[in-house]
């Protein structure tokens, strides 16, 4: 199973990181085996979040040629020649402890290739992640871009991300779409006049469709410092009332929404 995140907006709703939190939480608390994978070029890159930090000391281009492990290989791969269950793997970096795994995010300005290209990347891609792995969670370039369009047409399940505030008219959504949508609230306060249940209701959105992630500063730290999958792991078996718990347990619920509507069953295992 795919599951794609996105949002109409950059920035508000805390996209990348809820799917890597939702990903390294599938991983440790279900043991899910699966694939990171981010499209996003305009967010943190995943990379940092497990530690693989850009050499900032060389100009983007120098490190774009001599590093090109990952996402880039795969386009670069996709334009002369079919890729295959193998370029993947070579392409794969293990999260530690896990049966998970990430591919290291674009260091280019542009992946270089037309809205056509991309949607036959996108497809095959989306093929060979879904016969090789779980559950995969892919994290999409936010707004109405043309890409992001062909991987929400492809994915199995849409995350749509919101932010109190949000107006869901503006996302003009199709009904395909929502059928395989829920919808997670990221960064959010409970003091907020703008509640889970005042958003459910201006929206007509199903109790089982829709689930929160607060705002957490230990894990936005732990995120930039390449500490995510230790934070998650440690606080996850905290016995310490404290926002790191309260964190979790909601990272949990909105991890068990999302897998849910992606056909997991914890009685099959």
């Amino acid at each position: 199973m795919n599951i794609a995140f996105w949002s109409m907006t950059s920035g508000r709703s805390g996209t990348s990181s809820n799917m890597l939190a939702v990903g390294i939480m599938s991983a440790l608390a279900y043991s899910v085996e699966g694939t990171l994978l981010q499209l996003d070029q305009f967010s943190m890159s995943i990379d940092e979040a497990f530690g693989e930090r850009r050499q900032t000391n060389l100009l983007m281009e120098e490190y774009s040629y001599y590093s090109k492990k990952g996402i880039d290989r795969l386009v670069d791969k996709a334009q002369v020649d079919d890729i295959q269950s193998n370029d993947l793997y070579d392409n794969a970096v293990p999260v530690k402890d896990t049966k998970m795994n990430y591919i290291p995010a674009s260091k280019r300005v542009s992946l270089g290739v037309s809205s056509r290209e991309m949607h036959i990347f996108a497809k095959k891609i989306f093929d060979i992640l879904d016969k090789e792995k779980e559950f995969n969670f892919i994290d999409c370039e936010n707004g109405e871009m043309s890409i992001s369009k062909t991987i929400l047409k492809c994915a199995d399940v849409v995350v749509i991300n919101l932010c109190q505030g949000m107006s869901l008219e503006a996302l003009d959504l199709d009904k395909e779409l929502l059928k395989k949508a829920v919808f997670l609230v990221g960064k959010y306060d409970d003091a907020s006049n703008e509640d889970i249940a005042k958003i459910r209701r201006k929206y007509g959105i199903a109790r089982g469709d829709i689930a929160t992630i607060p705002y957490n500063i230990r894990f936005h730290d732990a995120l930039h410092e390449g500490k995510l999958l230790a934070y998650i792991s440690k606080n996850m078996n905290t016995k310490v009332n404290d926002d790191n718990l309260s964190f979790i347990n909601s990272v949990f619920l909105a991890t068990d929404m999302i897998l849910r509507k992606a056909g997991y069953d914890e009685r099959s295992r």
